[in-house]
């Protein structure tokens, strides 16, 4: 649209929904991945490295971006509480990482032992948990950019948001992971379908779109271990078409007029994530008493950032008013070098912990509880 001129703002609102479905799908294998048996090996690590994530890297990237966005008009000219709100959307997006990405190098170099199980049961975590954070960092961030003050009945709002969203997503996987658990038929339907059926569900009340299809897949994961296998090749199968659509949707607004604009905010955003990462992995994994492979290689698995990222870009821009189309440029630039960066960082570390099957020096891990892991979309 910036370019040629081609498509234009109502081309792409009219497919909108498609976007929806897209954020469902990846919302549904977050929670698909999230396997009970494999987290209790090694809880505390994860736990660790999970919590200094979480708080850690969104303290310091929002900090950074702050002092950034004040110094100068990078996404407009923006007060302080406005600010306030783009340098929290950015932080809590900077907490993301792409699980598509994670286990696609796994399964390429068939890598088994503490770092790769770690950093995949982390990786997980995070997708669990950056969803409840963006919810309610995203309900802040818009009383901010509003200039209305934060309320208690806000947050009460959004907690309560939060509790339906995870009921209503938790009824929805028990229907629907029965149903492949008994009728061996129609699966690719079955999961765009619920996919369609809570976005429209979160498009015009106090349910969350995306909590909903986490719940679902958690449930379908974890109450029926063995059908769940057909719920994750349905996934697979189905989302390719949907996501050509939600790719090209994402790349529609990349705003080329404002990534001239924003170029640099997006590489201080890359380069705090990066340091951030590596320091907050390398502590906590010391703390927990993880192996020297883990601790010296493992942040390298954190850097890749795919999907999620890029579904949290979507809804900034469409529901932040103002800067949220310039937060979302940030956002896209930023993971697209991420993208670039983190599948080879990711292969590297796999190779020198000496876990990937063709590494010169191999450490197999006796304690690994992964299984043929198999690539999931993100």
């Amino acid at each position: 649209p910036y370019a040629l001129g081609i498509a234009t703002d109502g081309d792409t609102r009219f497919l909108l929904f498609f976007e929806e479905i897209a954020l469902g799908l990846i919302a549904l294998t977050a929670g698909g991945e999230f396997r009970l048996t494999r987290m209790r090996a090694r809880l505390k690590p994860l736990l660790a490295i999970t919590a200094a994530h979480t708080l850690g890297i969104l303290v310091v990237v929002s900090g950074v971006m702050t002092l950034v966005l004040m110094t100068g008009s990078f996404l407009g000219d923006l007060d302080l509480p406005q600010v306030a709100a783009a340098a929290a959307l950015l932080g809590v997006i900077a907490v993301a990482v792409s699980p598509a990405t994670t286990v696609a190098v796994i399964t390429e170099l068939e890598a088994r032992g503490e770092v790769t199980e770690t950093v995949l049961g982390v990786t997980i975590l995070k997708d669990l948990v950056i969803l409840l954070l963006f919810t309610l960092v995203a309900a802040l961030a818009l009383s901010w950019s509003l200039g209305a003050p934060v309320e208690l009945g806000v947050i009460g709002d959004v907690v309560l948001e939060i509790v339906v969203s995870l009921a209503i997503g938790g009824l929805l996987g028990l229907l629907a992971g029965s149903y492949i658990a008994k009728v061996d038929r129609h699966h690719p339907l079955l999961v765009v379908l619920l996919a369609m059926v809570s976005a429209e569900l979160g498009g015009g009340s106090a349910v969350e779109h995306l909590l909903v299809c986490m719940a679902a897949g958690f449930v379908i994961r974890n109450v029926w271990p063995r059908a769940s296998a057909n719920f994750l090749d349905a996934l697979e199968a189905s989302s390719a078409p949907i996501y050509v659509l939600f790719f090209a949707l994402v790349g529609a607004g990349l705003d080329l007029r404002i990534f001239l604009t924003v170029w640099m905010p997006a590489l201080v955003f890359v380069v705090v994530r990066l340091g951030a990462v590596w320091w907050l992995t390398r502590l906590p994994a010391t703390w927990a008493g993880s192996g020297p492979e883990m601790v010296r290689y493992g942040w390298m698995g954190f850097v890749a950032q795919a999907g999620l990222s890029l579904g949290l870009a979507a809804r900034i821009q469409r529901e932040v008013p103002g800067f949220g189309a310039a937060v979302a440029t940030v956002v896209i630039a930023a993971v697209v070098v991420n993208q670039l960066l983190g599948p080879v960082l990711w292969g590297r570390a796999l190779h020198a912990s000496g876990e990937a099957k063709n590494s010169p020096h191999p450490r197999p891990d006796p304690r690994s509880k992964i299984q043929d892991p198999s690539p999931s979309q993100d």
